[in-house]
């Protein structure tokens, strides 16, 4: 799929992944770097770009309904800083091919462990992030 009508339904599939916390970033990458000829470095940059509002508009509608820990978003926040900027570093210094590579191994990291949560983390009541993120709440906690 090219053209506008790509362009426009990757827009909108990957802002509606991310408003829900599904990892949009993820369909725009791989729609830029499948589809449209983007090289890894240059998708990686558009992705943050637009990730940006997402992110805010996000963190205003949930912060309205009162679902972020203030403190440990703070806390998670300064670190992502950290981690991002040692990535735009790292990302940098390694060739596009390694880096589209490193990518899909995470992505299929990502989706083993979706596939297959550890038994401890069933046990213990808590459901696996792919649950969570679809909205479950799992069983009350006392």
């Amino acid at each position: 799929m090219s053209g506008w009508l790509g362009i426009a339904l990757a827009g909108i599939l990957s802002g509606m992944a991310g408003a829900m916390g599904l990892g949009g970033g993820t369909v725009l990458l791989l729609y830029l770097t499948l589809f449209a000829g983007v090289d890894q470095l240059t998708a990686q940059g558009i992705n943050l770009i637009f990730f940006l509002p997402i992110a805010v508009l996000a963190l205003v509608l949930h912060g309205k309904n009162g679902l972020i820990a203030w403190k440990d978003a703070v806390a998670i926040a300064l670190l992502g800083l950290a981690g991002a900027a040692a990535g735009t570093l790292l990302s940098g210094m390694i060739d596009g091919a390694v880096l589209q590579k490193l990518f899909a191994v995470g992505l299929l990291f990502i989706g083993f462990r979706e596939l297959f949560p550890k038994k401890a983390r069933m046990k213990a009541g808590r459901l696996p992030d792919s649950a969570i993120s679809a909205g479950h709440k799992g069983p009350p906690r006392g």
